[in-house]
């Protein structure tokens, strides 16, 4: 028995099949069935049937999946204990695109002066996917907007709360309104972020409770895509207000009702958690507002 055979009797359980398990992993359909059938005959049991295309555990599997659970955790924390023993241990951390502007420059300015031995490798994407790669440890922390608390396979520490504002160029005729709300835009083109973008995701729902479908002209990732439509008066856009410090042609008004994001610094629940990990953390405890 090995610890990668394990990996893929993990995976086949995930998926119920062979194929997607392979294809998780990246690796071949007959390296995964070899390593079932090795698994098999080492203990001299069935650890899957198979109805209908469709695998499930014996009782024998479903004992060994609960063992092999906590085998590879134990593999992963003790790889991860080791690790973080190094003081060169480099830290993966995730953040979304519309955050990189506000948090990067604090990073760099001041944590890093105060610690430039500590390596950090900067992972970008949607809140979804930052998510996954935490679930996965592709990432060991990442900077995440939400709306309330984290389930318990996460542990977060908040570091502030930003408004979403409308946006629209200073020509626009909404420009001069303090607060919009769905009944005011529902005409008006959008430029949005992707629907993955967990900011679009909230608006979307809002148009949904207000029995409006939004006139999407475009979606993007980029948040320069979004300044440059809103500022030359093509669409209306949606972005942190603290974004328009940047774009003076552009006016932010208050949604109605507000919209406030909170953001947290978020590592995965029983993550081991290095040295410099906690220096991270407690940088983020003393140099954001929030408590």
């Amino acid at each position: 028995m090995t610890l990668d055979q394990l990996r893929y009797f993990q995976a086949v359980c995930k998926y119920n099949s062979v194929s997607r398990a392979a294809e998780f992993l990246n690796i071949s359909q007959p390296s995964v069935s070899n390593a079932i059938s090795k698994l098999e005959n080492e203990f001299g049991t069935t650890l899957f049937t198979r109805q209908n295309k469709r695998l499930t555990l014996t009782k024998e599997g479903t004992t060994l999946l609960e063992l092999t659970d906590d085998l590879l955790l134990r593999a992963e924390n003790t790889v991860k204990t080791m690790n973080g023993l190094s003081d060169n241990k480099v830290l993966n951390i995730g953040i979304p695109p519309m955050l990189s502007s506000l948090i990067l420059p604090v990073l760099y300015n001041d944590f890093f002066k105060n610690c430039p031995d500590i390596k950090i490798n900067f992972f970008e994407g949607n809140r979804s996917e930052l998510i996954q790669m935490l679930e996965e440890t592709k990432i060991n922390m990442a900077f995440l907007p939400h709306n309330g608390q984290f389930d318990n396979r996460f542990h977060a520490k908040l570091l502030m709360e930003l408004d979403n504002v409308c946006c629209v160029g200073k020509g626009h005729c909404l420009s001069q309104k303090k607060s919009v709300t769905i009944e005011d835009i529902k005409n008006e083109p959008l430029v949005l972020f992707k629907n993955s973008f967990f900011q679009t995701e909230r608006l979307l729902e809002r148009f949904k409770q207000s029995n409006h479908t939004p006139n999407v002209l475009l979606d993007t990732t980029q948040v320069s895509t979004v300044q440059n439509m809103v500022s030359n008066g093509l669409a209306v856009g949606f972005m942190f207000e603290f974004l328009l410090k940047t774009t003076p042609d552009i006016a932010g008004i208050k949604l109605d009702p507000p919209m406030r994001t909170q953001v947290s610094l978020v590592w995965k629940q029983g993550e081991y958690l290095s040295g410099n990990m906690n220096q991270l953390i407690a940088f983020v405890k003393n140099h954001f507002p929030c408590e």
